[in-house]
């Protein structure tokens, strides 16, 4: 790490504010193309986050940033599945991700967030980005409208920074946005999320695939079962905020998780991590601007989509990446203002599709899971597909075409254009025209709830 010089503001290409996905992704992307960068991050890495649980595109996308490998070496929790069970119903299902397209990966991961971020981390400094950590950004520096550089706080003393772009990947902490007063709450979803982590887990008490997220809804909410280390579960229950103000965390999570027997047999033995469990504002945000003069904003600085479907750090990273693009194209002579509009029309349809994704699982299909694989449009392969990170489909994608016919879903006031190229798999995906000849595979049928899931591919939504 290069002495700062505290007698003189240093110049730099960009400055990134958050060390989180968003912000690890755009310097890693900055820094490999020969940028001089600056991330500013005000925690200590290893740092504990919830967010545990991530989509199949996510592991296409960490080979895109050369990180892949790292990860891999991490020996982070395989996932190959999912298991929906409806509470209403009593029909538990299993979405194997072996049926996504040809030439997609089959896997991601569940992540112990802590170790996961800083990977990120340690890979963009690796590449060439110029981290601090521990250094919190006071404030934004203009001239005029335009941001040209922060004021921030390192080991005791204030420091000023310039650069020709700042990307603002600080997270709730939403920096650029609360400056600019960019940032709208989505009264739509105000749920609340009370959770715990469990350590010393058995295989032998699973009832499912081993690495399979344990997904549970029920009138008055839905929960998680996440296995984020090969010993340690984390246990989550999410309900509307009305509900939590009722009574207090502990009685709510502990009534919440007696609503699923199979997390509680998957936990059955093991030693609560936290004292208490802890509770997460789930409230969803959103902002109308992703840039502006000489800056941009990625990930949860820009919006906050409720987890149910782990699409956050995907869509962090994504945009993250083309935070970074975007500069490099205005470096290379591209206009400013019309690389600005093609990174937020880019931004906005891929958080106005999950936010899509998200309105039909909560208010067409009551948070029944298997409901929506069984009667959205286009059938399981396409629900699967669109779960699986696939925010910007073709324009004929039956799912996401029918939840773009729901005008008032919109979440964005001012217009923008639609983009229909997906950045991860832009050939490799099922279209429109493949319909006639996608038959439901073999097996496609219900778990029994009283019995394990055997040892073969079960009904996969």
């Amino acid at each position: 790490m290069k002495p700062i010089n505290s007698r003189a503001e240093r110049f730099f290409d960009a400055i990134v504010i958050g060390g989180g996905p968003a912000g690890s992704t755009c310097a890693y992307q900055l820094a490999a193309e020969g940028y001089s960068v600056l991330l500013l991050e005000k925690s200590q890495f290893p740092r504990f986050h919830i967010g545990e649980s991530m989509v199949p595109y996510l592991s296409k996308l960490l080979e895109m940033i050369n990180v892949y490998d790292k990860v891999k070496e991490s020996a982070f929790v395989k996932k190959t599945g999912v298991e929906f069970l409806s509470g209403t119903t009593g029909e538990l299902r299993r979405q194997s991700f072996t049926n996504l397209a040809e030439g997609q990966y089959e896997n991601t991961n569940n992540l112990n967030r802590a170790r996961f971020d800083k990977v990120l981390l340690d890979h963009a400094q690796e590449t060439g980005a110029e981290v601090l950590q521990g250094a919190d950004v006071k404030k934004l520096l203009l001239d005029g409208e335009r941001v040209t550089g922060v004021e921030y706080q390192y080991q005791g003393q204030r420091y000023k920074a310039n650069a020709s772009f700042i990307v603002d990947g600080s997270g709730r902490a939403g920096l650029v946005s609360k400056q600019f007063n960019l940032r709208k709450m989505n009264n739509r979803l105000q749920n609340v999320a009370v959770f715990q982590h469990y350590k010393g887990v058995s295989k032998e008490n699973n009832p499912g695939f081993e690495g399979d997220v344990l997904f549970g809804s029920h009138k008055e909410g839905w929960l998680w079962g996440i296995p984020v280390e090969s010993d340690t579960m984390s246990v989550g229950a999410v309900m509307p905020l009305s509900l939590l103000k009722q009574s207090n965390p502990e009685t709510v999570f502990q009534e919440h998780c007696t609503r699923s027997a199979r997390i509680n047999s998957a936990i059955e033995g093991a030693t609560p991590v936290f004292e208490k469990p802890k509770v997460e504002l789930d409230f969803c945000y959103y902002s109308e601007q992703f840039s502006g003069p000489g800056y941009f904003i990625a990930g949860d600085a820009a919006c906050f989509v409720d987890p149910v479907f782990s699409g956050g750090v995907f869509l962090s990273m994504v945009c993250g990446l083309k935070a970074a693009e975007a500069i490099h194209e205005i470096f290379q002579g591209k206009s400013e203002q019309a690389t600005s509009n093609d990174f937020e029309n880019f931004c906005k349809t891929g958080y106005d599709s999950y936010f899509r994704v998200v309105y039909a699982f909560y208010y067409e299909f009551d948070r029944d899971m298997n409901s929506m694989g069984l009667n959205l449009p286009g059938g399981f392969r396409f629900v699967l597909q669109t779960f699986a990170g696939d925010f910007w489909p073709d324009i004929d994608q039956p799912v996401m075409s029918y939840l773009r016919s729901k005008e008032e879903w919109s979440t964005f006031e001012q217009p923008f254009e639609l983009i229909y190229d997906c950045p991860v798999y832009p050939d490799n995906h099922y279209k429109a025209a493949d319909l006639p000849n996608l038959a439901p595979p073999e097996g496609f049928d219900s778990i029994s709830v009283e019995s394990p899931a055997e040892e073969k591919d079960l009904a996969v939504v």
